[in-house]
């Protein structure tokens, strides 16, 4: 994908969130009046919906920084991991990884599923909406951490790819 010189490209940064400009919820673009996201779901321009983040949240960005990001999706993707036990109330001895690739225009939110492959799932949303008392073992974890226990508990290799 191409960068356009004419439009001033913005990271969407919440330091709250513990997020960087190498790191952010969203990439954005602006020309005039104009805005316009990139979803990581298509890997395509949308203009503007009816969600537009806090002004605050905006950090200007080089192009060159720009291509970084969208040459470089896992930059947007976040990772968990679950470990289930009987001895915790869970119904079965299980190791599940979660992954959510943040976009403005909506979260695609999995789990690596019994088939060996990523499926939609709630759980995340859940779990940041409702709080720890409903998941208390849903940790965050990095790419190779989640890479490395799909390989342990799936003999999968290469599964956090995007």
């Amino acid at each position: 994908m191409t960068i356009d010189e004419g439009y001033q490209y913005l990271a969407q940064v919440s330091t709250a969130d513990k997020e960087t400009i190498d790191r952010p919820s969203g990439l954005w673009r602006r020309r005039g009046d104009e805005l316009e996201f990139f979803s990581t779901a298509d890997l395509t321009w949308h203009p503007r919906g009816p969600y537009v983040p806090h002004p605050d949240l905006f950090v200007p960005i080089s192009t060159e920084q720009v291509q970084i990001l969208i040459n470089d999706r896992q930059r947007f993707a976040r990772y968990w991991v679950w470990h289930r036990s009987p001895e915790k109330g869970d119904f079965e001895e299980n190791t599940l990884v979660y992954r959510q690739l943040i976009s403005p225009d909506g979260d695609i939110e999995e789990g690596f599923g019994r088939n060996n492959t990523w499926v939609r799932t709630p759980d995340i949303s859940d779990f940041e909406a409702a709080g720890p008392h409903d998941h208390p073992d849903l940790e965050p974890i990095d790419r190779q951490t989640a890479e490395r226990i799909i390989q342990e508990t799936r003999g999968i290799t290469g599964a956090t790819e995007l």
